[in-house]
């Protein structure tokens, strides 16, 4: 078996993995009203939806007053009921879910009602519970986003290819970290202004444009060496424009779940430096790859590279359409 063919055995093989476990938060938000009733709406990834059976359960007995109502809508199985519990609040009591796998990124919680702030969290398979209308110390708080952060960018994975290609783009530490520095700061930047309201862009049109960043930078990447690309000749250019577009995408999550009101700055801080500490643990682990490569296999590395970019370059094409559809 060739090199090219073996590589592209190994990045098939991969995909198909990535595909077995949840590669996509799901979403449960409580909304809990004056008259006892509490609104719930669960929202797990349509590409998901087969991999886990997720149930809810509350420690006080609750039934449906409603109808259950389901519909598919923006890549989500939507699901929405009303309650009445058997207290009359929540306030005080805990809710699981349950089958989670330990592989699986997990699910945002929200929850909200009169007299208490508004409750974000990220349940796990290793913490399932929640205690409802739990006041957060800033600290536990500030753990939940930074950790949101992390787990974003780590099955994002249209952001770490393009991390991934821009790597690629480099050849000096100096430069590498001025072009790190320019994606972080672009993207830092759309992921405040978007967060807090301030732009708004349709979701759908910026993942297609990620996509596309991609797509451009793989291409630039598979021309000669010798002809002087814009990519080439100012990476950090590059890094800056297109991170603006990854911040857009980074404030998805964060849209999806609101910030607490009472630390609004610190949850978004908290949230952007998790999404570094992931990105950075991500540029080291590939930049460990590469030295291990050059020490054992080094007339193999540029072929592997070259490989990985069209496998690369042909998925991103593929989001890019697909979303474009959506």
């Amino acid at each position: 078996m060739s090199l090219k063919a073996f590589v592209c055995c190994i990045w098939m093989i991969a995909s198909s993995a990535l595909s077995a476990h949840q590669s996509a938060f799901s979403y449960l938000e409580l909304n809990e009203h004056d008259d006892g009733t509490v609104r719930v709406v669960f929202k797990k990834p349509l590409q998901d939806r087969d991999v886990t059976d997720l149930k809810i359960e509350f420690s006080r007995h609750c039934y449906d007053v409603t109808l259950q109502q389901q519909r598919e809508t923006k890549g989500y199985l939507v699901t929405k009921r009303t309650l009445k519990c058997n207290h009359t609040t929540l306030v005080g009591s805990s809710i699981r879910v349950r089958h989670l796998l330990p592989s699986d990124v997990g699910v945002i919680f929200h929850y909200e009602t009169q007299g208490y702030p508004a409750q974000n969290r990220l349940i796990t398979a290793e913490n399932p519970y929640v205690l409802i209308g739990n006041n957060q110390t800033f600290w536990r708080n500030a753990f939940d986003y930074l950790w949101l952060g992390v787990e974003h960018i780590l099955i994002g994975f249209d952001h770490l290819m393009f991390v991934f290609v821009l790597l690629l783009l480099v050849h000096s530490v100096p430069r590498l970290i001025q072009t790190i520095t320019a994606f972080t700061v672009a993207h830092s930047i759309t992921l405040g202004l978007a967060t807090l309201g301030v732009i708004h862009i349709s979701v759908s049109y910026i993942e297609a444009m990620i996509a596309l960043s991609i797509v451009f930078v793989a291409r630039e990447l598979l021309l000669d060496l010798y002809v002087k690309t814009l990519a080439r000749s100012y990476p950090w250019a590059i890094a800056f424009l297109f991170g603006l577009l990854h911040g857009f995408g980074f404030a998805s999550v964060l849209s999806a779940i609101g910030l607490d009101s009472e630390r609004i700055w610190s949850s978004l801080l908290f949230f952007n430096i998790g999404v570094e500490l992931g990105q950075l643990g991500f540029i080291a682990v590939i930049l460990l790859l590469f030295e291990l490569l050059k020490r054992t296999v080094p007339a193999q590395v540029e072929p592997i590279k070259h490989v990985a970019v069209y496998a690369i370059g042909i998925t991103a094409s593929y989001w890019f359409l697909q979303r474009l559809v959506v």
